[in-house]
């Protein structure tokens, strides 16, 4: 099989249909709506909280609901809530956009619903899938498909301070909590307890917000993911991901900032992730009949890749190195769960992971409380990773990445563009976006507490 193949049966899929998006952001969704039409869509509707920062989408109808929240969380439930329990005015504008409801929705987003809008969900996953995003299963997960593990312990909130002192490294623990108020990410439901002194408020945010809390050691490394593709036979497997995930230095918290692939850990360890994934693969299919996409979440550590959660779905990892193949990665998993494809892991496999070698990238995307207007620079970096200089200062196409501002659903978000051909392949790129910060501190004064890299403890 060949990419022009692949992508061509998948456009087969999106021909001649009219197909509803619901991202959280409108110009998330711009590239796939350009996709879609490419493909023949009759006709394409994206439902979205927000405008967000960059292209709008040029569908024929843009409905946004204007859900809002106070933190990345809450702004992601609210949209959420607007969607599956949809408005009047909302249903009267999908009604209007397909008058014969004949149109499906094109991913559900975050929702884990199987119809929206009156309309079903195309390539939905099943409840038994979605169920493997809870932080309190995967541990046993990762022992069945014998993949080695920090420490861990399940416990009632109460009980956490007690755990905490069995379990702690010379960093303390890390707390995450249950799904009693649903799926959670960017770690806005974990706390690094590193003292008795943190504590107190680890107890107070959890007792309002979890029956159960996992606490583990802190793990020293750098985090990062590796990511696959379950089929009926096989597993694709591809290449290690770092995660951004900047520490606090005034008191002990994390700021999640996406991903990038610039990074090459030692060949021991990305061999160790990526068998560590294949293995989990198989295991999800043996319980759960699991297809599609998914995604492990770790730490790279002295002793190893440790894994922390799991993420049953197509994520940025997937996206950054699918991409440069020219694959449309979320089109892929969504066509094979639904039956309407054919993929062969190898090829998959074989096809991403040379594409991803030869060509990186990587976008971080820091949420800031407050409004700020949108806004754009180009940066350029010294020799040591300082950010030097903006695009006010040097010609275009002498940037080393770009750096946007903008309003989102729960105050707005920085977001940092790598440029593939003037960043090094090797080391850890959060240096270069902490030095980006810097300057968008000084240039629009953003509020963000003062913040370091993880250590590098995988020996690259």
């Amino acid at each position: 099989m060949e990419v022009d193949e692949l992508n061509r049966r998948i456009g087969e899929r999106y021909a001649g249909r009219r197909w509803i998006l619901v991202p959280d952001v409108a110009a998330g969704a711009a590239s796939l709506v350009a996709y879609l039409r490419e493909c023949g869509a009759a006709g394409v509707m994206v439902v979205a909280g927000t405008e967000g920062i960059g292209e709008a989408p040029d569908a024929d109808t843009v409905f946004l609901t204007r859900a809002r929240g106070e933190t990345t969380m809450t702004a992601i439930r609210a949209f959420l809530a607007s969607i599956e329990e949809p408005s009047a005015e909302l249903l009267a504008a999908v009604d209007a956009f397909d008058p014969a409801g004949e149109a499906l929705i094109l991913g559900g987003g975050f929702s884990r619903r199987r119809r929206l809008f009156r309309r079903p969900v195309y390539g939905a996953r099943p409840a038994s899938w979605w169920a493997l995003e809870d932080k309190m299963v995967v541990d046993e997960l990762w022992d069945a498909a014998g993949v080695a593990r920090a420490p861990s312990r399940i416990v009632p909130v109460a009980d956490a301070p007690e755990a905490a002192r069995d379990l702690a490294s010379d960093l303390g623990t890390v707390w995450v909590a249950d799904n009693t108020e649903g799926w959670h990410g960017g770690g806005e439901y974990l706390r690094w307890v590193r003292s008795l002194d943190d504590v107190p408020e680890a107890l107070a945010f959890f007792s309002r917000h979890a029956r159960r809390v996992r606490v583990m050691p802190f793990l020293d490394g750098i985090p990062c993911s590796i990511h696959g593709f379950v089929t009926d036979d096989d597993v694709a497997v591809y290449r290690p991901v770092e995660m951004l995930v900047f520490r606090r230095t005034d008191r002990p918290g994390l700021v999640y900032g996406r991903a990038a692939t610039f990074w090459e850990p030692p060949a021991d360890l990305a061999a160790e992730m990526r068998a560590a994934a294949r293995r989990v693969g198989a295991e999800l299919r043996r319980r759960v009949g699991y297809r599609g996409a998914f995604g492990i979440d770790g730490i790279a550590t002295a002793e190893g890749f440790r894994p922390t959660e799991l993420n049953p779905r197509t994520s940025i990892g997937h996206s950054l190195q699918a991409q440069v193949a020219g694959l449309h990665y979320g089109s892929i998993d969504r066509c094979y769960v639904a039956g309407d494809l054919e993929v062969d892991a190898r090829w998959l496999e074989d096809t991403i992971v040379s594409a991803a070698t030869r060509r990186r990238g990587g976008v971080s995307i820091v949420p800031l409380e407050g409004r700020y207007p949108e806004a754009g620079v180009g940066l350029r970096f010294g020799p040591d990773g300082a950010a030097a200089v903006d695009l006010d200062e040097v010609g275009d196409g002498e940037v080393d990445a770009t750096m946007r501002i903008g309003p989102s659903g729960f105050g707005s978000v920085l977001v940092v563009h790598l440029d593939p051909d003037r960043t090094p392949i090797g080391p850890s790129v959060a240096p270069r976006v902490l030095a980006a910060i810097d300057l968008a501190r000084t240039r629009w004064g953003i509020e963000l507490p003062p913040l370091e890299p993880a250590s590098d403890r995988s020996g690259g």
